[in-house]
């Protein structure tokens, strides 16, 4: 009998001998009737597995990246609101107006330092979108490698869905993951 291991999708179902003696066995195989391409399909679907896991972990970076940017463009308003009114304490000199100028520039220095942080969240959205869009890409084309078992070359596909992992990799350790 030829291989049966159950990973490979064989199994025997029955065996018996017939009236002239010869065994007779009963055996399930796999759906795919090209054996030599089992391993290469059985690697690209290992690869559709790998990337949507991927997919699953950028859309969670994705919904919180999308809720701090939120967090981030409110303090941008409020940063630009503060700017307009530092600008219109400056044109006026009375001593009530000094001392708002004061204090409006001292809230003002405080939040000086978000301004790159605000820029970094904004660069890190884009960048967990291009994720986003990459492994839908490299989802959709692995689904019609699987259908139609040829196209790109394996470790072509391999190389892709290592460098878009270690980027992903990346970019949440860099967002504290």
């Amino acid at each position: 009998v030829g291989p049966s291991a159950p990973e490979e999708g064989w199994q025997v179902y029955s065996s018996a001998q017939d009236s002239e003696g010869r065994c007779v066995c009963t055996v399930v195989a796999p759906q795919q009737t090209v054996c030599s391409r089992d391993a290469r399909t059985k690697q690209l679907r290992q690869l559709l597995e790998k990337v949507q896991n991927m997919s699953q972990s950028i859309e969670v970076l994705d919904q919180r990246t999308q809720r701090d940017l939120q967090f981030v463009e409110k303090m941008e308003v409020q940063l630009k609101g503060l700017e307009n009114k530092f600008k219109q304490v400056e044109d006026g000199h009375e001593t009530n107006i000094a001392r708002q100028y004061k204090s409006i520039k001292a809230k003002m220095e405080e939040l000086r330092p978000l301004i790159p942080v605000l820029e970094a969240y904004k660069a890190d959205a884009l960048l967990v979108r291009q994720f986003k869009e990459e492994a839908a890409n490299v989802t959709e084309l692995l689904g019609t490698l699987q259908e139609q078992l040829g196209g790109l070359d394996y470790q072509d596909l391999h190389s892709r869905v290592m460098s878009l992992e270690d980027r992903l990799k990346a970019c949440m350790q860099r967002l504290g993951e």
